[in-house]
C-alpha cells in the first residue's frame, strides 16, 4: 500500500489501512519514524508538515434515511473529528448530524422532525420507544425533551425548526458557503 493509495481513501479507512500496517510491522512503523525524525526537511516540506485544515462536509437538501446507518457514519463522522456543516433542508435522520461537536448551521436550513417508523408504517410500541430514543441520544437535551414528548408521535408531519432558532439556541452559524 502506497502513501497515494491512503490519500485516495476515505477517512476512516484510511487510519484503518495504516493501523493494520502499523500492526503488521511494528518495527517498520518504528524504523520510518525515526527516519522522518532525523531526516533533514526537503525544500518546501514545511507546507507539508503544516498541520491540515479539515474542510467541512456540507449536508445540503438531505432527505433523511435508515436511522442505523446514520447512527452509524455519525460515529464515523466523529471518531474522524470532522467538521459538517447542514443547510438547505435537513429532514429526518438527516437531524441527527445535531450531536456532532463541529457542526454549524445555515439560518435558513430548514429541519424536519418526525417519529421512526419503517418507510411510513407505524413501529410497534417496543421499537418505537426503542428508536426514538437512538435518535433523541442525538440531540442535546433542549431539543431531545421537545422530539421525546412531541414530534415524535407526529407520524404523518414533519415538525420543522430553521436554523435561525437552533441559532439562538447556542447552535455556531455557517459562515458563507463556498
Amino acid at each position: 500500500m502506497t502513501f497515494e493509495d491512503l490519500t485516495r481513501m476515505p477517512l476512516a479507512c484510511a487510519a484503518k489501512a495504516t493501523r493494520a500496517l502499523r500492526r503488521a510491522f511494528p518495527a517498520l512503523a518504528v524504523a520510518a519514524a525515526c527516519a522522518a525524525a532525523l531526516e533533514p526537511a526537503p525544500a518546501g516540506a514545511q507546507a507539508i508538515r503544516a498541520p491540515l485544515k479539515i474542510q467541512p462536509l456540507v449536508i445540503r437538501d438531505d432527505a433523511g434515511g435508515r436511522v442505523d446507518w446514520r447512527a452509524a457514519e455519525i460515529a464515523e463522522l466523529r471518531r474522524a473529528g470532522q467538521l459538517v456543516e447542514l443547510r438547505g433542508e435537513c429532514m429526518s435522520a438527516c437531524t441527527m448530524y445535531l450531536s456532532l461537536p463541529g457542526v454549524c448551521v445555515a439560518a435558513n436550513t430548514t429541519f424536519g422532525f418526525h417519529g421512526p417508523s419503517f418507510y411510513g408504517i407505524p413501529l410497534n410500541a417496543h421499537d418505537f420507544d426503542y428508536w426514538s430514543q437512538v435518535i433523541a441520544a442525538h440531540y442535546p437535551e433542549p431539543i431531545a425533551r421537545w422530539y421525546m414528548s412531541e414530534a415524535r408521535f407526529s407520524l404523518n408531519r414533519t415538525r420543522r425548526i430553521r436554523g435561525s432558532e437552533l441559532i439562538r439556541m447556542g447552535y455556531p452559524e455557517c459562515g458563507s458557503p463556498a
